[in-house]
């Protein structure tokens, strides 16, 4: 079905049906010189030059022995209305086609006081509100926002304004369904429900956000430009969430999103290791892939933006730096809304676009959108619905579990005793309890079957390597992970420089806190084990006590390998799987692991699938894994976590 535009004073007004167009030409309202467009890339005609609204006339217009039985026209009210499609009596030609109104009312707006008798219906796609006579309950109706054709009814009648409450009770969110992932409430829908931004100063009061935000609208006036216009007709450019109503950056509507969440105890280092993240691959991203990271709102990332500027561009080089403790609450870290007539708490995402300088194939330009939440959103208990904090899970692209061994009870006791972090304990927590609760939230959310594996990729990234680093038969500062191609310069991933990392972290993992690493393989799919270090330093304490790091010894190691992998997981990256040259290892396959007897100390290691095809080291000496089947049949990489196959476990509907 056709949505039309019509300009007339110098305003776009729309989308309208054909047949409101056709209302609108008979009332006189708009001419046969008026001109009309199909929407964005369609160009502007006179309406004298669309055949199909002149036939739609001239049938309205011809005599009544000649006409179809006609459906009774439900006209807007106000630019926002609904149509009906009902028979009636042929009419003679000298007599209007019989009309009955059905006021639509805006999401936003406040309560109205309806009369009795008087019916609430909506539109089950896009969620518009109307209020009508209740004769017209069971009745078809066409939504003017999204030209869905649906019945109206399954709503209550209201028999006085005392029982109306506030707009938002009325509005189910539990089957939205769309391309968009909103990275404040990680609600799946379209861009048709986009709601708009007032840019007026006197268009305020939200009944989500509050009385000082400004007012959320769905658009029907637009400028020449296509920009939609507020009821005081100045341009919006803002766009934001139908349900929590917060901002939602443009790129995310016109580029594909990619979600990664960080996970850790308190105190294990995440801020430090997002800030250091974000300024790697600013360098690495641009030197490497010429790629470009850039802020996408720098409102947004204005908490992530501090912590890089304190770490890396401070005025004082040789003083302690010290970020701060992320929050569980405070508007820098979340923010408060009303949904479900409660008030929530969510997580301020950071946003950023991954921009090809250079075009190579398969290349796309894409959104990153990370979280750092505070180590208490991740503890036993701490979900709930009015903190959600770390709902993004379900939806996540990849995770990155960070792994602290200076709070762990039994790796600290191995690791560099010169880390002013080893001199208190408070902090020592067993993190595979942590892991569990990881697993139980995103088995819940995504509603797996206890059986079902979870296909988002995992890297735990084992932290602090400074301190343990003589742990590792190898140290990580000499391996390489890019590699050029002669021909055209360009960067490749050399996946497997990580593999073979990861088995050795693997095995000395399950020497230290064997439950954490059964529990992480036992659910996921892939799980990578990655050392890294965001100072290349031991930290240092301040004059208070709290630990940091001095900015002119930070020498960061490996910091973005973490994030590279699961790059590489959802196919956004070049990757090279070539290796040297290396003896068979003797493996048998069985099930989905790759069963051999470790050449070194003759235990049996049962590796997951997916370190199919590998060169490993042992003892300094390198074997070459066999491809197992299910590696074969994946060989395109593929995204790890399509949101559209969970199921939308609303907390708040």
């Amino acid at each position: 079905m056709n949505k039309y535009y019509v300009y007339v004073q110098n305003t776009v007004s729309g989308p309208f049906t054909l047949d409101v167009i056709v209302k609108m030409l008979i009332e006189g309202s708009i001419s046969n010189n008026t001109q009309i467009s199909c929407g964005k890339g369609t160009p502007w005609q006179l309406i004298s030059d669309r055949p199909e609204i002149l036939h739609a006339v001239s049938q309205w217009q011809a005599p009544a022995s000649t006409q179809a039985e006609q459906p009774i026209k439900v006209i807007p009210v106000q630019a926002v209305a609904a149509q009906a499609r009902q028979p009636v009596q042929q009419n003679p030609t000298n007599q209007q086609i019989p009309v009955v109104t059905v006021q639509a009312v805006p999401v936003k707006a406040q309560p109205v006081q309806l009369q009795e008798e008087t019916a609430v219906f909506y539109c089950p796609r896009c969620n518009q509100k109307y209020e009508g006579e209740s004769s017209w309950l069971g009745r078809d109706v066409i939504c003017t926002t999204c030209n869905e054709i649906f019945v109206a009814g399954s709503t209550e009648l209201k028999p006085s304004p005392d029982s109306v409450s506030d707009e938002q009770e009325y509005i189910s969110w539990e089957n939205s369904t769309g391309d968009i992932i909103c990275p404040h409430c990680w609600l799946h829908f379209g861009s048709e429900q986009l709601l708009y931004i007032a840019s007026h100063p006197s268009l305020t009061g939200d009944p989500v956000l509050g009385s000082l935000a400004q007012k959320r609208f769905s658009p029907t006036n637009f400028n020449a430009l296509g920009q939609a216009l507020d009821a005081m007709s100045y341009a919006c450019t803002d766009v934001a969430c139908p349900r929590c109503h917060l901002k939602i950056p443009q790129t995310l509507i016109e580029e594909k999103s990619l979600y990664f969440s960080i996970v850790g105890t308190h105190s294990c280092g995440k801020s430090y290791y997002l800030a250091t993240l974000i300024h790697q691959l600013r360098h690495k991203l641009a030197n490497e892939f010429a790629c470009s990271l850039l802020d996408v709102d720098p409102e947004m990332n204005m908490v992530i933006d501090s912590y890089e500027e304190t770490l890396f561009r401070p005025v004082k080089v040789n003083e302690v730096a010290v970020l701060p403790k992320t929050q569980r609450e405070g508007e820098k870290f979340v923010n408060t809304v009303v949904m479900g007539n409660m008030p929530v708490n969510l997580p301020k995402p950071f946003v950023f676009e991954l921009k090809h300088q250079q075009r190579q194939a398969g290349a796309e330009d894409c959104n990153i959108v990370f979280y750092d939440n505070a180590g208490e959103h991740f503890q036993p208990g701490g979900d709930d619905v009015t903190n959600p904090g770390t709902r993004h899970l379900a939806c996540s692209n990849g995770i990155i579990f960070i792994f602290d061994p200076v709070n762990d009870a039994v790796m600290r006791q191995n690791c560099n005793d010169q880390d002013p972090q080893l001199a208190s304990d408070v902090n020592v927590y067993d993190q595979s309890k942590l892991m569990s609760e990881m697993v139980s939230r995103i088995r819940r959310h995504c509603n797996l079957n206890t059986n079902e594996k979870c296909t988002i990729p995992l890297v735990i990234g084992v932290g602090k390597y400074d301190t343990w680093r003589h742990l590792l038969s190898r140290d990580i500062a000499d391996l390489d992970t890019i590699s050029y191609n002669d021909t055209d310069f360009s960067a490749v991933w050399n996946r497997n420089t990580v593999m073979d990392v990861s088995f050795e972290l693997r095995n000395l993992m399950l020497q230290y806190a064997p439950s954490l690493v059964n529990t992480a393989e036992g659910f996921f799919e892939k799980v990578y084990f990655v050392p890294f270090s965001n100072f290349g330093c031991l930290a240092t304490l301040d004059s208070t006590g709290q630990a940091g790091v001095i900015p002119n010894q930070i020498k960061p190691l490996w910091p973005e390998q973490l994030f590279l992998t699961l790059m590489a997981e959802n196919g956004k990256l070049p990757v090279s799987t070539t290796a040297g040259a290396a003896n068979q290892m003797p493996t048998r396959i069985i099930d989905d692991f790759i069963v051999f007897t470790h050449p070194g100390n003759n235990s049996v290691v049962r590796l997951p699938w997916f370190y199919s095809q590998s060169v490993i080291t042992v003892d300094g000496q390198t074997w070459q894994l066999p491809a197992h089947p299910k590696a074969i049949q994946q060989q395109q990489p593929q995204q790890a976590a399509d949101p559209e196959r969970f199921i939308n476990d609303d907390l708040w509907s």
